[in-house]
């Protein structure tokens, strides 16, 4: 889970430049801490079989592919998706740079992953007043868009039952701030809760360990 580490990102471009065998090292040691939780998120992909008919890739026909669908999920495609990355991110808004990452890069496996988190019974039917501008389009974002006004209700019923949404990082008692939905999902997210930091404090420990290193090795003597 997100740790902040200043300077780290330079220290491992340094580490590039002037001790690959320590780069390398480092990214082996990184490499050795994620993959155990990528391992156990790809067993957190519950089968087909689980999952809603017609949300499958076995649904697909091609009369459907030939437009852009809502993706489908398959469970190969799903666990292949979660994969491990010890490359620096590009800076986000903010400045901050990823050092060490796990995602899903499946459509259907990041959907899975996250949804109910901000509509736990799926999206609401749009309901048209009085007061509703008469050019608002009812299938505008953040509404159920499907004929069946329980769909998103559920789609979520049956994820669910295969695994809750587990917030990574609950908030403990007494802390400031706002909780955060972010933090929560099947799959990756419960199975770094259940690493309880673990696998943080050894990227942190990898990266703390060849800077020490690093200085010993290039200190002028």
């Amino acid at each position: 889970m997100p740790v902040e580490l200043k300077g780290a990102d330079k220290l491992r471009k340094a580490l590039r430049e002037f001790e690959p065998d320590l780069a390398k090292a480092t990214t082996k040691q990184m490499a050795a801490a994620l993959k155990p939780i990528t391992n156990k998120a790809r067993g957190y992909m519950p089968s087909n079989t689980a999952m809603l008919s017609g949300w499958t890739s076995a649904a697909s026909s091609s009369d459907t592919a030939k437009y852009r669908m809502f993706p489908k999920y398959d469970q190969s495609e799903a666990k292949r998706g979660v994969k491990y990355s010890t490359s620096p991110s590009k800076p986000n808004k903010r400045g901050f740079v990823s050092l060490a990452r796990i995602i899903n890069s499946s459509a259907g496996g990041a959907i899975y992953e996250t949804a109910g988190r901000k509509n736990p019974n799926g999206q609401p039917t749009f309901q048209r007043t009085k007061f509703t501008p008469a050019s608002y389009r009812e299938d505008g974002r953040g509404y159920n868009k499907s004929l069946n006004p329980n769909a998103g209700k559920q789609f979520l019923a049956r994820a669910n039952a295969t695994g809750e949404l587990v917030n990574a990082r609950p908030r403990q008692q007494g802390q400031a701030g706002r909780s955060t939905r972010k933090m929560t999902g099947r799959a990756i997210f419960r199975a770094f809760a259940e690493d309880q930091g673990k696998v943080t404090a050894a990227i942190v420990k990898a990266i703390g360990s060849s800077a020490i290193e690093f200085k010993a090795k290039t200190k002028v003597k």
